[in-house]
């Protein structure tokens, strides 16, 4: 071997051992990140995702797209939906290039999640059914997922047979995969549908399939509370006022998801409404508040608007009334000015014209008390101001030279006097200019 051959043959190894040294770096910062992920430190997980994304040569596109994976799926549960769809999409587009589609199902069901949740079905239906069309390339778990993205949405969309028979595959996956989770999920969304549908007894039927099946889960109290709740809003429905009380009771048992049982404390205090019982409902629409001062729907803050309206009403305390209306048209409008997609535009206005209501009730409040303070001011200042002038009048006009000379003892004290009331006033005049002005 000539000394070339053996420079290029030594140069070759330096390089390929350089790669290799690479390659084992970002495997080990993604290794870091799952432990991290999977501990839920998500600010340290996302920060080594961070630090191996931002290299110019990011190595293996498998790995690079499990990088983008994993940092929009912690975007996603730290509500940072737009970054989240961002990273979806970096590694929906590497994943079908090196033609991996058991990822590139799994981007378009959790691409189809987040329009769901922005109530956007078309768009997450789409990305639903484009999961379910590269299920044969998934897991058969991740294939009754897909069943259940798609039969959801066309509940939303209000395609009630088609959503029942993806529903009922998802319910047959889970059911022989022994996925007692997931099949709470489904079996929860069958009795929404029933529900919507009208066929109530099904409804039932489903709901006490997930009380059966509660504690077979990791989760006993959350399924619990779930299908208690739905029954309740179930007997409701059918005006049976004591049984849907006994049911909405039983699920405050179960508080594995306390910012959720506002919406449990809302519905029982409706029914406390409806059956006359307004210091009980009075009660229960409270705890709903307090229990919804960090999370809310527009619907249910509107329902409880309503209810407490009503109650308040037949209590006869229209101040209470006011207070709790401003409470709810306060966590409202984040909730209006955020999701600007709502579709019912003249709910959205009505609310926001409350809430100006409001802002203007507030600032006349404001203003009042404002006008108070400078009234309160300027009756101190003539008050200080006579007391100021009592004190020269009798420099100037007492009667007896001798007192009037008592008063004086010497000739520096009124110029003092007539000094200390010349700076007076200008202190007060500061200050109710400073006011007025502000």
């Amino acid at each position: 071997m000539n000394l070339k051959s053996l420079i290029y043959f030594i140069l070759g190894i330096l390089i390929s051992s350089c790669s290799d040294v690479y390659v084992l770096e970002t495997q080990n910062l993604y290794d870091q990140a799952s432990n991290l992920y999977r501990t839920q430190e998500y600010d340290k997980a996302k920060s080594k995702l961070d630090l191996l994304l931002s290299k110019e040569d990011k190595g293996n596109p498998d790995l690079v797209a499990k990088a983008y994976y994993l940092r929009g799926f912690i975007a996603y549960l730290d509500n940072e939906s737009k970054n989240a769809y961002s990273d979806y999409l970096d590694a929906l587009e590497i994943a079908k290039e090196i033609g991996d589609g058991k990822t590139e199902s799994r981007l378009f069901n959790e691409i189809g999640q987040i329009f769901y949740e922005r109530e956007l079905y078309t768009q997450a239906l789409q990305n639903f059914k484009a999961a379910l069309s590269l299920a044969d390339q998934a897991t058969y778990q991740d294939k009754a997922y897909y069943h259940f993205g798609v039969g959801k949405t066309l509940l939303c969309l209000g395609e009630f047979d088609s959503a029942m028979e993806h529903l009922l595959d998802a319910v047959d996956i889970n059911k022989k995969l022994r996925n007692d989770n997931s099949l709470a999920v489904d079996l929860l969304e069958l009795g929404k549908l029933q529900s919507r549908a009208g066929n109530l007894d099904l409804a039932y039927k489903h709901y006490n399939e997930v009380v059966d099946l509660a504690p077979l889960t990791n989760n006993p109290n959350k399924y619990l509370w779930m299908a208690y709740t739905n029954l309740g809003n179930l007997a409701q429905k059918s005006d049976e006022l004591d049984k849907a009380e006994n049911f909405l009771t039983q699920a405050l048992k179960y508080k594995g998801s306390e910012n959720q049982l506002w919406i449990t404390y809302n519905n029982l205090g409706k029914i406390y409404n409806s059956k006359g019982e307004y210091e009980k409902a009075w009660n229960c629409f409270k705890r709903s508040l307090a229990y919804n001062s960090e999370k809310g729907e527009m619907n249910e803050l509107a329902i409880t608007n309503t209810a407490l309206k009503k109650t308040f009403e037949k209590l006869n305390q229209p101040d209470s009334l006011l207070h709790y209306t401003m409470l709810i048209n306060d966590m409202a409008l984040p909730m209006m000015q955020e999701k600007s997609w709502l579709k019912d535009e003249e709910e959205k206005i009505a609310l926001l014209t409350k809430y100006q209501d409001y802002e203007r009730e507030k600032a006349e409040k404001e203003q009042y008390a404002k006008t108070s303070w400078l009234m309160a001011f300027i009756m101190t200042f003539i008050f200080v101001s006579g007391v100021l002038s009592m004190r020269l009048w009798k420099i100037y006009n007492y009667k007896s030279a001798q007192k009037g000379h008592a008063l004086i003892k010497n000739s520096n004290e009124m110029v003092y006097l007539l000094d200390m009331f010349k700076k007076e006033k200008e202190e007060m005049k500061k200050v109710m200019d400073q006011k007025i002005g502000a």
